[in-house]
């Protein structure tokens, strides 16, 4: 499980998962180390999922904003899973996602309240997603 760390967020593989644990804001900085994760587990596994822990989070400044949107357009994450965040962070996060889907992108992601309920929802979403395909290589 390699894991990248610096002063405000970690990044750990696990399989086709990647899992961030952010804290502060979701800066240029993490946008580009999830995306080129991200990428890099589609890239082997056909596949990629995104967990995320935004007990901590604090914002997204507009230069992450935009390259989210512009990296979703040519990019898919398989699915992902996001606990932790208070009201207002959920909102924020929400209108994220909005425009990723209005690029195109209609990646399925879940709020849930904790960690295992969220790891639960990448594997039913996980397996429901090989069942349709055949098996674990899916090519999107």
């Amino acid at each position: 499980m390699p894991t990248t760390t610096s002063g405000e967020y970690q990044l750990t593989r696990e399989g086709d998962l990647a899992h961030l644990k952010l804290r502060g804001l979701f800066d240029l900085e993490v946008a580009t180390a999830v995306h080129e994760l991200l990428a890099q587990l589609h890239h082997e596994l056909g596949r990629s999922y995104v967990l995320c822990d935004l007990t901590q989070f604090t914002g997204i400044p507009a230069d992450a904003r935009r390259q989210v949107g512009e990296w979703n357009k040519t990019h898919k994450v398989s699915g992902g899973a996001i606990y932790g965040a208070n009201f207002a962070m959920r909102t924020l996060a929400t209108l994220v996602l909005q425009a990723v889907r209005l690029v195109g992108n209609k990646v399925d992601i879940e709020f849930v309240p904790d960690e295992a309920t969220a790891r639960r929802w990448i594997e039913a979403h996980r397996a429901k997603l090989l069942a349709s395909t055949g098996g674990p290589h899916v090519h999107q």
